[in-house]
């Protein structure tokens, strides 16, 4: 979901926990999975410049790196 980051920063974070498990809000551009909505390099559009967390790309990748590879013996050996 784009938002403007001044808008981000009132979501709360899966991964930012305090010491009794309570999720903390959105760090915006000082996280290092917020990513901008324009592409094109630096960025010079203040708070309300569109941007999104990278986290769900980071957790599909991660799943990817565990899954464990498809057993290639046939189905009758099952």
């Amino acid at each position: 979901m784009l938002l403007p980051e001044s808008d981000a920063k009132f979501k709360y974070c899966p991964l930012l926990k305090t010491k009794d498990d309570k999720l903390k809000f959105c760090l915006g551009s000082m996280c290092m999975l917020w990513r901008w909505a324009d592409q094109g390099g630096a960025h010079a559009g203040g708070d309300d410049a569109p941007g999104y967390c990278g986290a769900g790309g980071a957790y599909a990748a991660a799943a990817a790196m565990r899954a464990p590879e498809a057993d290639s013996r046939p189905i009758e050996d099952y």
